[in-house]
């Protein structure tokens, strides 16, 4: 039996580690026998993204869209272990992770820590840890 049956990376697919965080949760996923997930939340409001707010254009908002679900499919195919899904949300970063580690029944989710001076949303990975009813790893 596996410690973890459902693990959720959750990702910034331009992130200059993302690759190295798509590796690292391969490899925690195949010593589980696990199913991975890869998440991303464009940031904002709610289930708006700043992006939107900004441009308001529905064209724009597709196109961004798709280029991060490129970019996901880009990660998912790096991975040494296969992905079975990517999740793709706008708004609230915590909230949007919440509910979708609830949803596909996470037992870990995995997120990057990455020290910076500006802190608009707070710390994501700290309220991940605080809310959830699973294990999180913050990876450098």
């Amino acid at each position: 039996m596996s410690l973890y049956q459902t693990i959720l990376l959750a990702v910034n697919p331009e992130d200059k580690y993302a690759h190295k965080l798509m590796v690292k949760a391969g490899v925690i996923a195949e010593q589980n026998h696990a199913e991975l997930h890869i998440a991303y939340v464009e940031p904002g409001v709610g289930n708006v993204s700043f992006i939107d707010v900004e441009i308001e254009l529905q064209e724009e908002h597709d196109a961004i869209a798709k280029q991060r679900m490129s970019q996901l499919s880009e990660l998912a195919a790096a991975s040494s272990y296969p992905v079975a899904g990517l999740h793709i949300a706008n708004g609230d970063i915590a909230k949007h992770l919440e509910q979708l580690a609830e949803k596909v029944e996470a037992k870990l989710v995995i997120t990057g820590y990455h020290k910076s001076s500006l802190h608009i949303f707070g710390d994501v990975s700290e309220t991940l840890a605080k809310h959830l009813k699973c294990d999180v790893l913050i990876s450098q």
